[in-house]
């Protein structure tokens, strides 16, 4: 079995060491190879060290938005058996889909839709490789925006709503912890931040990614058609110019210590200030609760949402599951098994990490 779980984790791009070399938190920067332009970005560091217990105070007033309620009836609606999976380009991915816009309508936003054909996708980032199956005829990201005091300027949150469907032979892939729980915490925050009633200074916008199971074929068309009138109009700036920031959740309902339930912190390291800011805000989370980091370069590499803003050094953040669960990508990834504190803490913490991000800066 454990072989079998370091084949899957090298498949995606999820590599995990030991938990003995994992860094738990402790953090400890370790910014020896943070070679671009890292005098300046120390000097953020700085600036979020300096004062950041008072914004992560700040934070701490809206924790009570989140709800475990709320939680599990997303759940429940995107793992029901009538949804088959949620496969991309299936009609039961439409449903998914309608859910998520209805669940944005009801916090306060106006969804826009991104809608892409396999043209427009084949267009954008290229015919699949040899072998692969053909991409969908026809899928869909849902993107909510909470404008800020800088409109051309942007914070993408993004989780995929996709799964693998209904297999011959395997059966329904219901995808609880992959991924309905990162929609939980992507509607969470959305929820969180509107509820709050916070004006942010860069403009957020939450992206329900469509085809990640598939390629990370919705996040790849978000990034190489940007900027597209669907999501920032108006906007002509390219994406590095434009989004200071990403942050993903894929896969963090479930943990291989339920007694002390911990969640991955992927970030890339020649962003050292989102680890700072991280540090600031695990102090708050109640425990228990344990962090472990995974250093990475923002070279583009990874089996999620992340890796095409990391390849556009874009400063990203990925929150992922602790170890590589036997459930994994299997029908047996059920809601019993999600472990809800731990998905409340991860969401709580990532609303810190959002708030200073938002209303303090990131550049």
């Amino acid at each position: 079995m454990k072989d079998n779980l370091f084949a899957v984790a090298m498949k995606r791009g999820r590599f995990i060491l030991a938990s003995a070399v994992l860094l738990v938190c402790s953090f400890q920067l370790g910014a020896a190879d943070n070679s671009r332009g890292e005098s300046a970005k120390e000097g953020n560091a700085a600036s979020y060290a300096e004062g950041g217990h008072d914004r992560v105070n700040d934070a701490l007033h809206f924790f009570d938005l989140y709800s475990t309620d709320y939680a599990k009836r997303v759940v429940d609606y995107l793992t029901q058996r009538g949804l088959k999976g949620r496969e991309a380009g299936t009609k039961e991915a439409v449903k998914a889909m309608k859910f998520i816009v209805k669940e944005f309508r009801k916090a306060g936003y106006e969804p826009l839709l991104q809608p892409f054909s396999k043209e427009e996708l084949e267009a954008a980032i290229g015919k699949p490789k040899e072998g692969k199956a053909a991409y969908p005829l026809q899928q869909c990201n849902v993107v909510a925006k909470l404008e800020g005091s800088e409109k051309d300027k942007f914070i993408v949150i993004g989780a995929h709503y996709d799964h693998l469907g209904y297999i011959e032979g395997v059966g329904i892939h219901p995808g609880a912890d992959d991924n309905a729980s990162g929609i939980v915490a992507l509607l969470s925050l959305a929820r969180m931040m509107k509820a709050a009633d916070i004006v942010p200074r860069y403009t957020i916008l939450f992206c329900a990614w469509d085809g990640e199971e598939k390629g990370s074929l919705g996040s790849k068309f978000f990034v190489n058609t940007w900027p597209s009138d669907a999501v920032a109009p108006g906007c002509e700036a390219s994406l590095k110019e434009s989004v200071v920031h990403y942050m993903n959740f894929d896969m963090v309902g479930r943990t291989i210590t339920p007694e002390n339930p911990g969640v991955m912190f992927a970030w890339n390291n020649n962003y050292p200030y989102l680890l700072k800011i991280c540090q600031a805000a695990q102090k708050e989370i109640d425990l228990p609760f344990q962090v472990l980091l995974d250093e990475r370069r923002g070279d583009g590499r990874g089996g999620s949402d992340y890796a095409p803003f990391s390849a556009q050094d874009i400063p990203f953040i990925a929150w992922m599951e602790d170890f590589m669960h036997v459930d994994y990508h299997k029908p047996t990834d059920t809601p019993d098994k999600l472990h809800w504190e731990k998905l409340r803490k991860t969401t709580q913490l990532a609303f810190a990490i959002l708030y200073n991000l938002s209303t303090v800066g990131c550049e």
